[in-house]
């Protein structure tokens, strides 16, 4: 299958492990120019670039903290300058606010806010007017299952994160321009310190048809799809990827 990626500029947030680098390694196999970024860890972030070049595309690394307005313009203007346009955009990057309501601080409520659903807007807000121009663009933003769960934190800040994809993919399909969400369900993948997950626990696991966890292959296959020349009638949409899990 053609996915068209080929040439096309790919910008990832969160790019050194897991959802990232692992989705940025697949852009590349699909012969797409990269622009990563995280707002730390520069060394693994040039090792996912050079994981990236091995398939003979460039990749362009930079730190960016993706809650600042002026850091995101600067992101966005190395990219103009290195490769003339910016036609995919993965905001991949996230912070968890575990908990019930009562639980979770204010401070870290406030940080979640930040990366999860403030993030993606500044990120749209500087990426779109090159969309627009160029009638062409694809934007993923992540959610999850927390929505369809309850959850005080995640749910809440995923549901806006939802939210806004819908926004933007009503507001500027006529650009031909679409913006999706993927929901990860329990995927295998190395968690900060501190936000670690239940894994693959009986528990975790009860109520899911394929009774197993996910790979972070199989959510970035979904992504590069939904980036595709094939996927351009597609948008406004969440894609669950969590092994058939319902939830009331």
């Amino acid at each position: 299958m053609d996915t068209g990626l080929a040439g096309k500029t790919v910008l990832i947030t969160g790019a050194t492990r897991n959802h990232g680098r692992t989705s940025a390694v697949m852009f590349a196999q699909e012969g797409a120019n990269l622009l990563l970024c995280t707002r730390q860890s520069k060394d693994r972030l040039d090792e996912t670039a050079r994981m990236c070049s091995e398939y003979g595309v460039r990749a362009v690394t930079q730190l960016c903290d993706v809650t600042d307005e002026g850091q995101i313009e600067s992101l966005v203007r190395t990219g103009l300058d290195e490769f003339g346009s910016i036609d995919v955009v993965v905001n991949n990057a996230g912070w968890r606010a575990r908990g019930s309501l009562l639980d979770i601080s204010t401070d870290l409520w406030n940080e979640a806010i930040a990366v999860n659903v403030h993030a993606p807007f500044l990120m749209a807000k500087a990426i779109i007017p090159g969309m627009k121009e160029r009638r062409w663009g694809r934007i993923i933003n992540y959610s999850g299952i927390a929505p369809f769960r309850g959850a005080s934190g995640q749910g809440t800040l995923k549901l806006a994160n939802e939210g806004l994809t819908r926004a933007i993919a009503t507001e500027y399909g006529k650009y031909n321009i679409t913006a999706n969400c993927i929901g990860p369900g329990s995927i295998a993948v190395e968690r900060t310190p501190g936000q670690e997950s239940g894994g693959e626990s009986d528990s975790a696991m009860a109520g899911v048809p394929i009774p197993r966890q996910g790979t972070v292959e199989e959510c970035s296959a979904m992504v590069v799809f939904l980036a595709s020349e094939q996927a351009r009638y597609i948008t406004g949409q969440t894609y669950l990827v969590n092994g058939g899990a319902h939830y009331l």
